[in-house]
């Protein structure tokens, strides 16, 4: 284990490539959102649009954790098939289920049943995920090359793949923004689906070096990974990635019962893209992390403290945004386009959203310390604790027919849940840290 000092200055180095790819992947949804907010329909196609990328994150979610789980196991040539294997079974298994999900009557129930979605929307949104019928499986190949690409400190790789992910999306935006057909949302959705199958493309071809490296090293000698083990190791990350995922659809279908269903079902995925712009930097610190503590270990207090840095910055320009007349431009003029009583519910539910960076930083770096400790049912526990604080709340506002509209509901529940989820995976971390002190 390395155990000569980080400077900042190097982790910021190593953090920014990786940075950027989570940055231009968090300008798709807004750029394809203010393009659809620009055409006949919009309401409906934002919201049906927002629904069904819902839906696919849900499908999407056990393979999700692939970038941490190659970027952590994979260490030498047998590791790699290994981790290699089980990454394909399972982006063979998403594509499958994405499939079934879009068979009539399985999807009749959904629709109808869980998310009491309007019979206009429910439509829209079928189309959209007939549209997006591949991008699971494309993701979870893409994931598992990442890895290997960070492992072998190549991270400017990624990024360069995200670029022809993201023109695509400009080049598709600007195409569907000259149309004039109503279903702007299925058109959207077609564009995202073949921006991921480019970048998945790209990523494998810049990986094979990494992969050649990979394949040219020897496993640690006490480290026998098989198939059985990294599913027993990579189950409890499947498991947080679908639990969160998940709340997505549950969350729908609260707003759905909620005054002013349409506009939050609108708004909700535009206010959604703009907060997550400011949390993806801390989303891609959590690989970045998973490589340091492997290498430098847990006492290199400049890890965390790069991170939390990064967050109070996402932070300060978030409240700036938010609190100035920059929301109203955001919101009202540029990149979206939303009516005028519509950017005032966007930016309450924006403020009520403020916490979300510091705790995504709080979920990277003791996310990133647990899986490399190999204690990844401690990320599935805060997991849980996330989805019931959320959905206890959701539902007491719902019993309780607080008269408030459904996005400040769900904001509210979801900053909540995502506070007592980072107070367990912070006790969690200390714990484990003290018995190995």
């Amino acid at each position: 284990m390395n155990h000569i000092a980080l400077r900042p200055t190097t982790v910021l180095r190593l953090w920014v490539p990786l940075a950027l790819t989570w940055a231009m992947m968090s300008l798709e949804g807004p750029i394809l959102q203010s393009v659809v907010s620009r055409l006949p329909d919009a309401a409906t196609n934002l919201a049906a649009f927002g629904v069904a990328i819902g839906i696919a994150f849900v499908v999407e979610s056990p393979i999700i954790m692939l970038l941490s789980a190659s970027t952590a196991y994979v260490k030498g040539a047998e590791s790699y098939r290994v981790v290699h294997r089980v990454s394909l079974g399972l982006s063979l298994a998403v594509t499958i289920a994405m499939l079934l999900l879009v068979f009539p009557p399985v999807y009749a129930l959904i629709a109808t049943s869980i998310l009491a979605l309007p019979p206009h929307i429910a439509e829209r949104v079928q189309h959209c995920l007939i549209a997006l019928v591949f991008w699971p499986g494309a993701i979870g190949i893409r994931r598992f090359y990442q890895g290997v690409i960070i492992r072998a400190r190549m991270n400017r790789y990624i990024a360069f793949g995200t670029m022809f992910r993201l023109a695509t999306i400009l080049a598709g935006g600007i195409a569907l923004l000259a149309s004039t057909g109503t279903k702007s949302a299925v058109v959207a959705a077609a564009i995202l689906g073949s921006a991921v199958a480019i970048e998945t493309i790209a990523t494998w071809f810049m990986a094979r070096r990494a992969v050649r490296l990979t394949l040219e090293t020897t496993d640690p000698d006490n480290y026998n990974l098989t198939a059985l083990r990294l599913l027993r190791l990579y189950t409890p990350l499947a498991l947080t990635s679908i639990i969160a995922m998940g709340l997505g659809p549950v969350l729908v279908g609260f707003m759905s019962r909620f005054p002013a269903a349409i506009v939050s079902l609108a708004v909700y995925p535009v206010v959604d893209g703009l907060v997550f712009q400011f949390r993806a930097p801390l989303f891609a610190y959590q690989e970045l992390a998973i490589s340091l503590f492997a290498t430098h270990g847990f006492l290199d207090r400049t890890i965390a403290r790069t991170g939390y840095g990064i967050a109070a910055f996402a932070t300060v320009v978030l409240v700036l945004i938010t609190f100035t007349p920059m929301a109203d431009f955001v919101y009202g003029t540029f990149p979206y386009r939303l009516d005028v009583s519509s950017v005032g519910v966007a930016t309450i539910a924006t403020a009520i959203l403020l916490p979300l960076p510091l705790v995504s930083a709080v979920y990277s770096i003791h996310r990133a310390a647990l899986i490399v400790a190999h204690h990844p049912e401690q990320v599935t526990y805060s997991t849980l604790v996330e989805a019931v604080v959320t959905v206890v709340v959701a539902g007491l506002f719902a019993v309780a027919r607080v008269p408030i509209v459904g996005v400040y509901a769900i904001a509210g529940a979801l900053t909540i849940g995502k506070l007592a989820a980072s107070v367990q995976l912070w006790s969690a971390t200390s714990r484990y840290l003290s018995r190995r002190g």
